[in-house]
Order: C-alpha cells, then sequence, then structure tokens
C-alpha cells in the first residue's frame, strides 16, 4: 500500500480506521498518559493506522455522500474506540478509588501527589498501587491484546448498524459498577485491620480515660496501614491480575452488544 496512491474511497476508509484506533490509543492507560506528548501520541495513531489498515480495508464501508454524513460516521468510530479504551481504564479506576478509600483510613486523606497520567490530584497509597498495576499491565502483554481488539472490532462493528442499544448501556453500566466491587476487593484486607484497629483504640479510650488515643492512634494507624500494604501486594497482584486477564471477554463482549 503506497500512502501516496490513495484514491478518495481509501482516504475516507482510513479516515474511519485513524479516528477509531486514535481514539483507543488517546484514552488508554499508559499509551493514553498526559507523560507523552501529543505529538507522540499522533504518530502512534497513524502508525498503528497505517499497520491495522491493509488488514480491513476491503471490508464493507459506508458509502459516504456528505460532509454531515461522514462527520456521524467518524462520531461512531470515535465513541467505540472510546468505549473500548473505557473498559480498560475502569481497571486503574478501580485501583485508585481503592487506594484512595486505604488512604482516608489511615489518616493521608489530605496528602496527595499528581498523578502524570491524568494530571489529577490522587492519593499516596492511590498512586503507588495505580504504577503498580500499570507494571503488570505491560507485564501480562495486555497492551498486546488491546492491539488485537482494534483489529477484531472492524470485523466485529460496523457502523452502517451501529445501534447504540439500551443493551450497550446496560452493559457499559455493570462494568462501571464492577468497578466497585474490584476496589472493594483490593482495599478489604488493610480497611478490615484498620476497622478492629480503630475498635481497639476506642476500647481504650473508654477503659484508660487518662490517655490520649489521639496522639498515640494516629501514627498507629499510619504504621499498621503501610506494614498491611506491603503485606498485601500479592494478594494486590492476584486481583489486579485477574482483572485485566478478563479483558478479552469484557471488551467482546461490549463489542457484541453495538
Amino acid at each position: 500500500m503506497n500512502a501516496f496512491e490513495f484514491s478518495p474511497a481509501q482516504i475516507e476508509h482510513f479516515m474511519f480506521v485513524l479516528f477509531r484506533v486514535g481514539a483507543i490509543l488517546m484514552f488508554m492507560p499508559v499509551l493514553g498518559s498526559g507523560l507523552i506528548p501529543a505529538r507522540i501520541r499522533v504518530a502512534f495513531a497513524l502508525l498503528f493506522s497505517f499497520a491495522i489498515f491493509p488488514l480491513v480495508q476491503y471490508r464493507g464501508y459506508p458509502q459516504v455522500d456528505s460532509l454531515l454524513e461522514l462527520s456521524s460516521y467518524l462520531f461512531i468510530e470515535i465513541t467505540v474506540g472510546f468505549a473500548i479504551a473505557y473498559t480498560v481504564r475502569l481497571i486503574f479506576t478501580a485501583v485508585q478509588l481503592a487506594g484512595t478509600v486505604v488512604d482516608f483510613q489511615m489518616g493521608f486523606g489530605v496528602v496527595n501527589v499528581i498523578d502524570p497520567q491524568t494530571n489529577s490530584q490522587v492519593s499516596i497509597t492511590a498512586q503507588f498501587q495505580n504504577i503498580l498495576a500499570i507494571l503488570l499491565f505491560l507485564a501480562l502483554d495486555t497492551h498486546h491484546f488491546i492491539i488485537h481488539a482494534m483489529v477484531e472490532s472492524f470485523s466485529m462493528i460496523d457502523p452502517q448498524s451501529y445501534s447504540f442499544s439500551s443493551l450497550s448501556v446496560e452493559y457499559i453500566l455493570r462494568l462501571f459498577s464492577a468497578t466497585f466491587a474490584t476496589a472493594a476487593k483490593i482495599a478489604a484486607p488493610l480497611m478490615a485491620i484498620l476497622f478492629f484497629l480503630s475498635v481497639g483504640l476506642g476500647l481504650v479510650a473508654r477503659t484508660v480515660p487518662q490517655m490520649n488515643v489521639f496522639i498515640v492512634g494516629f501514627p498507629l494507624q499510619i504504621g499498621v496501614g503501610l506494614l498491611m500494604t506491603g503485606f498485601s501486594m500479592a494478594f494486590f497482584s492476584q486481583i489486579v491480575s485477574r482483572e485485566m486477564e478478563s479483558l478479552p471477554e469484557r471488551i467482546f463482549s461490549l463489542m457484541n452488544t453495538f
């Protein structure tokens, strides 16, 4: 395929591929990070689009008769790409939510750092667990599967027959609600230990009123919380790995609803 011998129809078809691939890469974790300059992300989108286009250029593309019709089809491609990237990003959202809840329990609720991926403030534990989740994301070759999902999406989702039905909304909401369940699983060991620690400190405060529980409890909660964070790393890795291994089923199920 020569980039300088594109026909007008091929240029339209390439735009369909570029907008869907670009939406996935712009919103996907790691490659969609704010740390990567926009020019490099656009270059990656062009590179992947040129690599994928020969594999999908012979499938049935819609015939475009007007600029408005072209814009509507390109908007559909962006929506599909965003939905795929959204499914992946929900795992990292669950990790950050779990870290935020744990930090509130430990007393780190007001201690935030800047997450360079999203340019937003997150708690310390949330950022630490987010970095570990990124390492697992790369170690498990999840990014390779996303590239595979890009190619498969063109055979599973046709812009001409695209329908964002109530079934799609229901499945997306189900994925969103599962994010809170995943966050609760990740934070459960630390929340349980810190809860029982708070109950114990409350009993001490009732039995020994002369003791200033707040002065003793604050460093004790931090120390126990950090210690349990280290001990629960294996548990954390198992949950996050299981969630990433279930991504193929989730993404293909989402694409089947369109």
